[in-house]
């Protein structure tokens, strides 16, 4: 980056606006991203764009140019962020539109990104599910084999 990381946040967060006015979720530049890590350390997001649900995380990615790196984040149980910040946008799925959990026939569970373990392994435990016990002893452990 040839603009310091603030103003370049500024510029890059403006022009993502400007090309998306549809978004119902928030964009916000040279977000701090220590309150969304367990550890509560790091730098900022260059962009943090937290989306309301599925279908304006779908525009969000559809209109967003491939050239800008994206990090996806959940609940920040495994994430260590570098005190320089992430270069690009960050993308904070979180809230009730991405922690639903849904038991479903066939002794099925679907989670959301942002459900947490604990939550997940008690609705599989109601449902009469087995396979999730190890997640209650470690957070984070089901989105590892996602990264």
């Amino acid at each position: 980056m040839t603009l310091p990381f603030a103003e370049a946040s500024r510029d890059l967060a403006a022009a993502l606006a400007a090309k998306m006015p549809d978004l119902r979720g928030r964009l916000a530049a040279n977000q701090p991203l220590a309150p969304f890590t367990w550890f509560r350390v790091g730098g900022p997001a260059q962009v943090l764009f937290s989306p309301a649900d599925e279908a304006d995380l779908a525009t969000f990615l559809q209109k967003l140019d491939p050239a800008i790196p994206v990090t996806t984040i959940g609940l920040g149980s495994n994430l260590i962020v570098r005190d320089g910040g992430v270069e690009g946008v960050v993308i904070r799925l979180g809230g009730k539109a991405f922690g639903d959990i849904v038991v479903e026939p066939d002794h099925r569970l679907r989670a959301g990104a942002c459900a947490p373990d604990m939550r997940v392994a008690r609705a599989a435990a109601e449902a009469g599910l087995d396979g999730l016990a190890f997640s209650g002893a470690s957070r984070g452990r089901l989105a590892e084999p996602c990264a």
